[in-house]
């Protein structure tokens, strides 16, 4: 439980209370759930920083501060559609008001309402190091657990992108049991997941086969996820492993035929 909070006027305020026991809280909807693993003695409070509130545009591209909500995502003009959809994957408004895209990228959930969209579409993180520092990274390089302890300032992302979405869960309120975002560029589609309990997940092999072979069954697909042994699936209250497996398989081949046109 902590013990002290710092309200931060600055980002370069923010990062040099950054310590060991210390982490940041933007809408507090991650840091205050019940049930959240932070143990952190010290709360930096980043409300009242400037300049992490705004989004602009730029030459094709968005770039978003970390401390805009959701409901701003959602009522921004400036908002690309996909990440629109993906910030109206949160049913609840009232959480829409508190919870942040920097929050959500940083709490790194493996139920993530944003990461796969932005890892779809390769978004660009601004970080400030407490050496005053600043630094852009991909938000992958950020999801294998680069920059540990650096503040998020910012998000780029493309203004256009043809990007499809899907979410699991029993109700609009639930935990995703499955979060699939697919993206096609001229290289070919991109495809990346949140799995609960398995963790934020890019699917190079099933990108390699529809590349290899755009017209591929569906049965193939689901074949290839069901023997995959590099994806650490598992039984738990989500779901069985073969369930789990049975719906990335599925998915991934419907995001495809979704974004080429060959939907049935």
């Amino acid at each position: 439980m902590a013990r002290e909070l710092i309200i931060a006027k600055t980002v370069a305020e923010a990062v040099a209370a950054k310590t060991g026991s210390a982490t940041f809280v933007a809408g507090g909807t991650e840091v205050n759930r019940l049930g959240s693993p932070n143990d952190a003695d010290v709360l930096i409070s980043l409300k009242r920083c400037s300049g992490l509130s705004d989004i602009s545009t730029d030459s094709g591209y968005v770039t978003i501060g970390s401390m805009c909500t959701f409901q701003q995502l959602v009522e921004s003009a400036e908002t690309p559609e996909y990440l629109r959809e993906a910030a109206l994957f949160m049913a609840s408004r009232t959480k829409r008001n508190m919870a942040t895209i920097g929050g959500n990228i940083a709490s790194l959930r493996s139920d993530s309402y944003l990461i796969p969209t932005l890892m779809a579409v390769g978004a660009v993180l601004e970080m400030a190091g407490k050496d005053g520092s600043s630094n852009r990274i991909g938000i992958a390089e950020y999801v294998d657990g680069n920059e540990v302890g650096s503040l998020i300032v910012s998000v780029t992302i493309p203004s256009e992108a043809k990007v499809v979405s899907k979410r699991y869960a029993n109700t609009a309120q639930s935990h995703a049991v499955l979060t699939m975002s697919a993206s096609l560029s001229e290289e070919g589609i991109w495809l990346d997941g949140a799995v609960k309990n398995v963790g934020l997940l890019h699917f190079c092999d099933l990108e390699k086969a529809f590349r290899d072979d755009p017209d591929i069954s569906e049965e193939k697909i689901i074949e290839m996820v069901r023997s995959c042994t590099g994806l650490h699936t598992a039984d738990d209250m989500f779901g069985s492993d073969e369930y789990k497996r049975y719906l990335i398989a599925v998915t991934a081949y419907d995001l495809h035929k979704r974004l080429t046109g060959k939907e049935a």
